[in-house]
Parts: structure tokens; sequence; C-alpha cells
């Protein structure tokens, strides 16, 4: 059923729920997310700086004064009696501090404590919401942020809309410079900063040495839709029925509406995502719709920035972790985290170019005071998620992200079957367990998915059972097919400490 046809109980709940925009209420003012302390986009991009002004004040033509030089504003009219303003800056080089003044005739605005490095959105559900306290070590995590100070955090209100907004409905947390003392990153479990984010910013600052931003606009339990555009959604088949009746956005577009569509004038350099244990539920237009997220973030960044946002920025996503506790339950986990790849197995792929992905169905964690659906591993998250950043989004040659990465499957003999891998560190792979394959065949007369366990692993590739009847041949081969695949870093396959990713494979004969 399309989604223009919404059910009359939706409706009601988006009357009840909906949040109403709100112009901003100085004369002359930036937009919400530009605040002391924050980080612009630094060179070969072109920051962007835009805010308000009263209609009766455009005759004071705005200027902005940075680096000794001037930059005349350019308008908009949004309402009768406001007016928005926007400059576009030249390349400006990593470093600061800075400060940035904004005047309109005898007012004047200034952002003071500026810095210009790279600008990263982190968003997605709850284990983007995640927060730094509730990590493991939490307390030794917020003491190391203070040595971070280049490192600035700004997080998003959890707010919806069923129109395209100008600016924030609101802001939790304004451009902050971390301190265990501020309570910047966190003081209390799910408040303030996304630890998924905060670790992958960390991590990279670690390697690059110059400022990052990161900003973080997430709300838990969300589906991808309410975070795509209706443009988006016209490309996929969607079905409503998806959204059960419970109390969180639920609307398609509601968020991209609210909370990502006023930071498209931002100039950025990438965005992180980690989302898709909700549409786990009914994980077949996953393949498409996230995708087709991408290439419409991608395309209206570009434009919402006036083109100093590159139109192929990078896009990183964390493969879903795990729910529950059995080896034995497929509640849609496999189905996703294969279609967040668009059914290649890896990224970059042909379908999704410049992405990058971290591995996490090996940071389960069950006795998770937060669920099994939010383990607290995510440092281990941050890390390899920035890992892969570094070789993608910044083209960081010879550096191993990936982990082995299945790449076909033969007939050795009658009792065998050889799976082979590329991306191997040193030409050697590591079995840390034997059990996670599974062969597509003919057993007691039904075909079916049957277990298969590692033989032996030699160099890059790996020999595992042919358990199927004798005389039927088998036709494919998956690997960690389960919500739960294993316990802590304990499935099978891995090379230079990561893990090699589900996947699904023909067979050869």
């Amino acid at each position: 059923m399309p989604y223009e046809t919404l059910s009359m109980w939706k409706v009601v709940l988006l009357i009840l729920l909906i949040e109403r925009s709100v112009d901003a209420d100085e004369d002359f003012s930036f937009a919400k997310y530009y605040n002391d302390h924050m980080v612009l986009q630094r060179a070969p991009l072109k920051a962007t700086l835009w805010g308000y002004l009263r209609n009766d004040a455009v005759t004071n033509k705005v200027t902005v004064n940075f680096n000794d030089k001037k930059y005349n504003a350019v308008y908009i009219k949004d309402t009768p009696t406001k007016y928005r303003w926007m400059v576009t800056m030249d390349p400006t080089q990593e470093g600061g501090p800075h400060v940035i003044t904004a005047t309109a005739g005898d007012l004047t605005l200034a952002l003071n404590d500026v810095l210009f490095g790279d600008v990263w959105m982190c968003s997605g559900q709850s284990n983007m919401q995640f927060t730094v306290p509730s990590v493991f070590n939490a307390s030794e995590e917020i003491v190391a942020s203070s040595n971070y100070t280049e490192i600035r955090v700004f997080t998003a209100s959890k707010k919806q809309s069923v129109k395209p907004e100008i600016d924030l409905l609101g802001v939790d947390e304004k451009w902050s410079v971390p301190a265990a003392e501020s309570g910047a990153i966190g003081d209390g479990n799910w408040t303030y900063f996304s630890a998924t984010c905060w670790f992958f910013g960390r991590n990279l600052y670690d390697s690059l040495k110059y400022p990052i931003g990161l900003i973080a606009s997430s709300w838990e339990g969300t589906f991808i839709e309410v975070w795509s555009s209706p443009d988006s959604l016209k490309k996929c088949e969607t079905d409503e029925s998806l959204f059960p009746e419970f109390v969180i956005p639920i609307i398609p577009s509601s968020l991209w509406n609210s909370m990502i569509h006023p930071f498209l004038k931002m100039t950025i350099y990438g965005v992180v995502w980690y989302q898709g244990e909700s549409n786990a539920i009914k994980p077949n237009t996953y393949d498409c719709t996230f995708p087709a997220m991408i290439d419409d973030w991608r395309a209206k960044w570009y434009e919402g920035s006036h083109g100093n946002t590159n139109q192929m920025f990078p896009f990183g996503f964390v493969q879903i972790s795990t729910v529950g506790s059995s080896n034995d339950s497929m509640n849609g986990f496999p189905d996703i985290r294969w279609h967040q790849t668009a059914d290649f197995g890896y990224v970059p792929n042909a379908r999704m170019k410049e992405v990058f992905m971290a591995v996490a169905m090996d940071l389960g964690d069950p006795n998770s005071p937060f669920g099994s659906v939010h383990p607290r591993d995510k440092q281990d998250v941050g890390y390899r998620l920035a890992l892969a950043g570094r070789a993608i989004a910044y083209k960081e040659k010879s550096l191993y992200y990936t982990g082995p990465i299945a790449s076909s499957a033969y007939i050795n003999t009658p009792q065998s079957i050889i799976v082979h891998y590329t991306h191997v560190v040193d030409n050697k792979l590591e079995i840390r367990s034997y059990s996670g394959f599974e062969v597509y065949c003919i057993k007691d007369g039904e075909p079916t998915w049957i277990e298969s366990a590692v033989i032996k692993g030699v160099t890059n590739f790996v020999i595992i059972d042919n358990s199927c009847d004798a005389g039927n041949r088998p036709t494919h081969v998956r690997y960690s097919w389960r919500d739960y695949p294993c316990v802590l870093k304990g499935c099978a396959v891995y090379s230079g400490d990561l893990p090699s990713p589900p996947f699904i494979l023909p067979i050869r004969h």
C-alpha cells in the first residue's frame, strides 16, 4: 500500500505528536546549530553560515567578517516578517580557534572558539543514540574525553514534523568541548552524546590530528522510512503495515523533515549510520530503502549546501550487531545485515560507492542491562568504523579494514566444500570457531539449510563439510546467518583481528 494512503489512526496520531515549526525570535540570528565552540568544514570544501533577519531590517545588509575578509550575504524570504541570509566562506585550512562575526547595521553576532576540521553527521536509532555513560568502562572513557578538546560535539533534539523544516525544532546539546566535568559526553545513562559517534570521531582524530565536529541526530526504535525523504521512498516498494502502533515516530519522512533536512544547508564531510534493528520485523525492502536513502541524502545535501558538500560524500554504517543469546534464532537480523550491503555482502560495491561499514555481529552483549539489542562495547564499533572510514573516506593506502571477504565456493570432494576468501592479511586466515557455515540442499527429501562444520582453515580458504544426503548436490553456502551468531569476538573466520562479514554464495560444481 502506498504511503500516501495513511490510515486514519496514523493521521490522528500525527496530529497528536507532530511538532510545530518555530521561527527564530531574534531580529538577527544564526540558525540553531551555529554556536560557540563549533567546528566548520575545512578546505578544500567551503563552509556555509546562515541565519535569520527581520523583514524591516533587511536594508541593513548582513556581512560576515572572518580572517580580514568580509562576505556579503544572499537572502531568501521565508515569511512576510522573516528573511533567511546565507554566506559561503572561502576554503579554510584546519585549525583554530577563530572568531567569526556577523553584522546587520548596528546588530552584531559572534561565534567564538570556532575550529575548522571535518564535520560528520551521526544518525540512526537506539544503538546510535546509545550514549557514552552506558558503555563498558564508562567512567574512564568520560575522564579520557578531556584529552580531546579539538573534537566538538552537538546533539539535536528528538522532534518530528509533517513538512521539511528550515531549522531544527530543538537542540539538546549545543556545540560543546569534551571534558569530564562539563557533561558534554554525558553524565548519566542515555544522556547526551552518542557513543558510536564519539568513538568513531575519537579514532579519526587519533589518526588525522586535526579538529573533528560530530553531530548526533538519532531516535530510538525508529524505522529507516522515517529518515527517508518522500523522493527516496518513491523509489522502493513500501508497506505501511510495517509500522506497529507504539509511540515512536512512525510517519514516513517525519524525522527526515525535522532532524536531517535542517542540516542540508551546512557543509559536512560525511555521515555515519547505525540503524536497521526495527526494520528486521519486515526486512525485505531494506536492500532498496537503504541504498536509496544514501543516494537521496547525498543529492539533497549537495543541493542544499549550494554544491559545497561533496556530491558523493562518504557514508559509513554499522552492520547491526545482535539480539538475544541463542544461536538458533533468526528474526530478521541476518537479512538486514545482508541488505545493508545491497546483497553484495561487502562495501563499497557497484551499488554502494564510497560506502564503508563496521561488522558488529561478533560484539553481542546478551547480559547488557539495556537489553541484548544494545551491546555496550561501542569502543570496538567505533574503532572498526573509523578504520574503514580512514580507508574509504580518507583514501589511506595499505590499511587493512575489511576482514576476510568470501569470494567463491566450490565442491572439493563429495564430502567437502571449499570457500575462498580475498582481503586476507599475509594470506592467512584465523579460525576461532568451527561453526557458522550452512549449505543448502535436499535433506530427508526436503530442501533446507544444514549446518556444516569447518574442517580446516588453509591460507586464504576454508574447507567445510558437505552435510547433504548422498547424491544431493548443495547449491549455496551461507555464513553466520543468525541473530546471535557467536560469542564475543568468537565467530569462525578472522584476519588481522577483523571478522569476516556474513554472506551467501552459490556453490560451483
